[in-house]
């Protein structure tokens, strides 16, 4: 019986393969889906509802949108899984110590952050640096169920604000508001 012999080439060629399919599954697992568009289109929104009604001097702070189904793996892809918090109310918001949670109890507790009206932030799953417009809960695993769940904002005295619920029938993601 003849031994199978691997040559150094042989080694450098599956080596290089392995590498370019790495490379392209993760390239497919991490690409984002069209957030930009998708925030550009809520902003509009958000400015239309904030020119249709009358301001008093009130706040209105609600989950408006839910990108629960991150494009690719939701494990590889975790700030494509988000929450979009608005004010569309007419006066700015402190959510400092505002609790953002899922039915399963995963928390993500606001830090210093004011909410201007007529604003909105988006609330990644994954890590990154927090702006006037992004916050990351900094997890290493996806929080929305993809076939079911609820997003429940609570404010800092623990109270109820605002909820929204999807089956998963939506698609990749939930308008609440």
């Amino acid at each position: 019986m003849r031994k199978a012999q691997i040559s150094v080439e042989d080694i450098l060629v599956i080596t290089v393969a392995i590498i370019l399919v790495g490379l392209v599954y993760h390239y497919l697992a991490t690409t984002t889906s069209n957030y930009g568009e998708i925030i550009t289109q809520l902003s509009e929104n958000l400015t239309k509802m904030m020119n249709d009604q009358t301001c008093g001097n009130t706040s209105t702070i609600v989950i408006y949108y839910v990108h629960y189904n991150a494009k690719g793996n939701d494990w590889l892809n975790l700030n494509d899984e988000y929450v979009v918090i608005s004010n569309i109310g007419c006066k700015d918001e402190d959510l400092t110590g505002w609790q953002l949670k899922d039915e399963a109890g995963h928390i993500y507790t606001f830090p210093k952050f004011v909410l201007k009206a007529g604003a909105m932030v988006t609330v990644h799953t994954g890590s990154g640096t927090n702006t006037a417009t992004d916050l990351y809960w900094g997890r290493n695993a996806p929080v929305w169920n993809n076939n079911g769940d609820t997003a429940y904002l609570y404010d800092s005295k623990g109270v109820l604000i605002d909820k929204c619920s999807w089956t998963g029938k939506e698609g990749d993601a939930v308008t609440c508001h």
